[in-house]
Parts: structure tokens; sequence; C-alpha cells
């Protein structure tokens, strides 16, 4: 199983595929096109940009093409046609594209970057060649939950299991909103070690990897009192899961995955005060989750805080671009929101835009919704005030 970035809900959780990662920025085009074809190659970029938000990659692929013939410099064109290419399921195809990404980006190629050359290798079970480039973003990105677990699974998949096994631990730590697929896939891998070992005549080691898959296999199927939480979650008694956080927290106030999930219950009671504090303090111990992150600003809108959320995104937004337009989506997301929020709707059509534009599988198509409100929105208060004037 493969994991990307991202939710069962519109704010947090992952899905079951591999993560896209890269961003998008006015001025990310690293050019050495003459002024006058680089303007050119970036008013048909902000074109092409609409079929790539609404998946339509032939088009997108014509309009790319030509932007990369008139400027083969395009760092966005040139990614938008690996992204089209994989779109098509022509993962051999996207692999140029993508190794021309980083090529281009030299120093300051990203996370998303290797990423994304990791995942056109994997589709097609280059197991090892995808490890590699996996390994490479998580250098650039090493508490990077997609990028955790994908380089866990690769390294499973090119049978590197203890390597394997040490990546997803720290992805158990790291990352908890993703603990349930991290343990399932570390059990597997422990248990692969401990084969690997024994067979190559390392009977300390077998043994030791077969210890962390019994405490790992326990793990995930136990019955805890935060598994106890879990089933209240799942069968949506908020109010009792937090009533056994509250309990677990007091025994032990850092436990991330306690925090995270409390910020969640209160946020569905609608305890948008509660719930900031509690992600708050689990940001305090995590501060590199994106997600959780955008999710309290998302609460922050909702709870009138819009101008502070506005702030607080700007600063997300900066601080979390290095690991790439995926990761960055739910980020752009809450800062459109929050701009709705304060009347600013041409500013927030752009955030969503970013976030529209950003391969993200959950949050590309909510900015794409976003995008045509704001529109609206936008043309609503236009007219207003042209009424207005001429009443005036």
């Amino acid at each position: 199983m493969l994991l990307t970035r991202n939710s069962s809900s519109t704010r947090h959780a992952l899905g079951a595929a591999i993560v896209l990662i890269g961003i998008i920025t006015s001025s990310m085009a690293l050019a050495e096109c003459a002024p006058g074809q680089m303007q050119e190659a970036n008013n048909a970029y902000r074109s092409a940009q609409e079929f790539l938000v609404n998946r339509q990659w032939d088009t997108a692929i014509a309009r790319l093409q030509s932007i990369v013939q008139v400027c083969p410099e395009h760092v966005e064109a040139t990614r938008g046609l690996g992204t089209s290419m994989m779109g098509k399921g022509q993962f051999a195809g996207a692999v140029p594209y993508f190794k021309r990404v980083i090529e281009l980006r030299g120093e300051k190629a990203e996370a998303g970057d290797y990423a994304n050359l990791g995942k056109a290798h994997a589709k097609q079970k280059q197991y090892k060649e995808a490890r590699a480039e996996y390994m490479k973003a998580q250098k650039l990105a090493p508490d990077d939950c997609g990028v955790l677990y994908n380089l866990g699974a690769m390294h499973n998949a090119a049978k590197f299991y203890s390597q394997s096994v040490e990546v997803l631990e720290h992805a158990l730590e790291a990352c908890p909103a993703i603990s349930e697929p991290v343990l399932k896939l570390l059990t597997k891998s422990a248990e692969k070690a401990a084969a690997q070992q024994k067979a190559n005549g390392n009977n300390e080691r077998a043994a030791y990897f077969t210890g962390l898959a019994q405490k790992y296999g326990g793990q995930a199927g136990g019955s805890t009192t935060y598994d106890m939480v879990k089933k209240k979650m799942k069968d949506k008694d908020y109010q009792g899961a937090v009533t056994l956080l509250n309990q677990m927290l007091a025994k032990d106030p850092s436990h991330t995955g306690g925090l995270l999930t409390l910020a969640r219950a209160q946020d569905q009671l609608k305890n948008r005060s509660a719930s900031i504090a509690a992600y708050q303090k689990y940001l305090a111990v995590k501060p590199n989750d994106e997600n959780a992150t955008a999710a309290m600003l998302q609460v922050m809108v909702e709870n009138d805080q819009c101008s502070l959320a506005k702030s607080e995104a700007a600063s997300a937004a900066r601080k979390f671009e290095a690991k790439g337009r995926e990761a960055l989506a739910p980020i752009m997301y809450s800062w459109g929101l929050a701009l709705e929020c304060t009347g600013e709707f041409e500013v927030a059509r752009d955030k969503f835009m970013q976030c529209a534009s950003s391969g993200h599988a959950r949050y590309a198509s909510y900015g794409a919704r976003q995008v045509e409100r704001m529109e609206g929105l936008k043309a609503r208060e236009d007219a207003e005030k042209k009424k207005a004037a001429q009443g005036g």
C-alpha cells in the first residue's frame, strides 16, 4: 500500500495513493529564456492551469508542450507535463519530465520533485529506483508523513526490510494521524526483516525484529484507552471521546495522537476555542505537521478569528514552502478561507487556484470549487459597487 498525504475529511487523514508533491508560485519558473519569451510562456501557463485542475490531460499536454517549445526552461509547464502523463497512466512517459524538473531546479529542487519521480518509478514497479528518489526526498523533508510512509513502503518492496523498519518507526512517532497504516506495514517489515536476518544466520538480529513484529502487531490490534477513543470517534460519540481523552492526557499530556484527536473532537462539538487550544498544544510538540496547521487555521476561521488566521496562514506558507505544492495545498485552502472571510475575494481566488493546481488527491478539487465561488463573489461585489456608484 502506498500512501498519499491526506484525508478522510476535508482537513486531515491520509488516502491510499502515493504522494505527488510540488509547489506553485507566480515566480517559480527558473528561466534562461528571453524576457519576452518567458512572459509569453507564463501567460500561456495560466490558461493551461485550468486544464490541469479539471484533469483534461490531453488538452493540458498540448498547451504545455507549446509552452516548453517557446521556453524549455519553464519549470511549471515541465512539471505539468509529468503530472498529465501520470494522470493518463503513462508512467514511463512522466519520468523524463520529472527528471527535467529536478535538472532545471538544481540545488533548489524540493522533496516533492523527487517524490514525483519516485511515484512514476513505483507505478512501474521499479522499486529500487523509486526508493532512491524517496531517500532524496526524505533528506529535504525528514518529517514529511507522506514521504516517510512511501519511503518505508519502497524499502519494503525493494527488500531492504531493516531500513523499512527504521523509517516506519520514525513515521510512527512523527505522524500519529497515520498510525494505523504505519503499524500494519511496520509489522510486516519487521516480520520480513526477522526472516531475512535468520536466513543470513544472524539469529540475534532475527530475534530483535521478531520482538518488534510482536510489539507493533499487538499495538495494531490492541485494546487501549486510545483504541476506545478511536472507536468513539468512529461512532461519532465525540463527547465520549473528549471525556476519555481528558483522562488519558491528564496522565500523558504530550501524547500527540491524543492531542490531535482532542482537537478534532472539540471541533466536531463546535467547541472552537477548545479545539484551537488542543491544536496549539499538539503543534508545540509536532510543529512540522502542515495538515494539523491547516486544520487549526480552518477552525480559527470558523471561530471568527479571520484576520489572525490570515496572518498565521501566511507564516505557515513560508514555513512549509520547501515541502512542495501538494503539501502546501491544505495551507493554501485555509488561507483562501481566511481571505474570503475578510472579504478579499480576488486574493482568495489566487490561493484557491494554487490549491487547485497542486495535484493533491483531495484538496485540488476543493480548491477548484472555491475558485468558482470566489469569481462569483467578486462579480457580485463589483456589480454592487457599480450600482452604488450609479446611484450616487
